[in-house]
């Protein structure tokens, strides 16, 4: 298969036109990136801007690379360290087929994921980051910026340090590790497991009215309010208790924190997905 490829030197915008794309990987420093699906196999890069380094698109088989420098996430913060000054920076669109298998690393680019029906593997230290209506499994991992992933339909898997973690959707199963950034889940139907290990972060989950539920919570110091009740006295021996029926669908939550609040709430069944939206911006 052929290589192709583009150089864009700072100061210059360009359009690419590809043919079938099923892979896509990115990496970036600063800027913004929105990544949007659509029914189409063929991709289109439009480049907004550049500053500093100069970005390279490359287009090897069916494997699409957008890259600001080389950049791994086993060493993106040593890259942040020495880079975060130069101002790397790229304004990107992106148009690809839903099913694309999509991977990118930044350092402070912000990014936007929307409409995929895929996987996804996504890594950052300061940019906001936000997957709107993807189909399949999310991986990200994040040191202070924030996570929004909305929408969504399948299993999400997390690890923060300080960024905030906002969860969405009909999620298959969710997992957060974090140091400090607060959680925040709202679950719709019945996911199998919502695992949260946290020092310091809140943890607050919204769940269906009715669903059953068994809880496994352990926290040193925090505040434990489960279905409108405080459960107090814990202190560190781990709670446990179930709620509802345990036939068919239930969720399994387990909590482990030091410092860190866990709420557990319900959502009525007459709230629209509009209200629970902005019922979630609230919380």
């Amino acid at each position: 298969m052929s290589l192709e490829k583009w150089l864009v030197q700072a100061g210059e915008t360009k359009v690419i036109d590809l043919d079938v794309v099923r892979a896509i990987k990115i990496a970036l420093v600063g800027g913004q990136i929105d990544v949007i699906g659509h029914d189409e196999p063929t991709a289109r890069v439009e480049v907004h801007s550049v500053s500093g380094r100069p970005l390279k698109v490359s287009m090897d088989g069916d494997r699409l690379e957008v890259d600001h420098i080389q950049l791994r996430w086993d060493t993106v913060v040593d890259v942040a360290k020495g880079l975060g000054r130069n101002g790397d920076r790229a304004d990107i669109s992106l148009l690809v087929p839903r099913g694309v298998a999509l991977k990118f690393d930044t350092v402070s680019a912000d990014g936007l994921v929307s409409g995929l029906h895929s996987d996804a593997r996504v890594s950052t230290v300061g940019g906001d980051i936000v997957i709107d209506g993807l189909r399949g499994d999310i991986e990200a991992n994040t040191v202070h910026g924030e996570l929004s992933v909305r929408n969504h339909t399948g299993r999400v898997t997390a690890h923060t340090v300080s960024g905030d973690v906002t969860t969405a959707g009909a999620l298959t199963r969710f997992s957060v590790d974090g140091v400090s950034g607060s959680v925040f889940v709202d679950a719709e139907d019945a996911p199998d497991e919502i695992q949260c290990n946290t020092v310091s972060g809140d943890l607050t989950i919204r769940i269906d009215e009715g669903l059953g539920a068994r809880y496994r919570i352990n926290t040193a110091t925090g505040t434990l309010q489960l279905d409108g009740e405080v459960v107090k006295g814990t202190f560190g021996r781990g709670y446990t208790a179930t709620t509802g029926s345990l036939d068919s669908k239930w969720v399994d939550v387990t909590a482990n924190s030091v410092t860190g609040a866990v709420t557990v709430v319900r959502r009525s069944p007459a709230a629209p997905a509009a209200q629970r939206l902005t019922d979630a911006s609230a919380l």
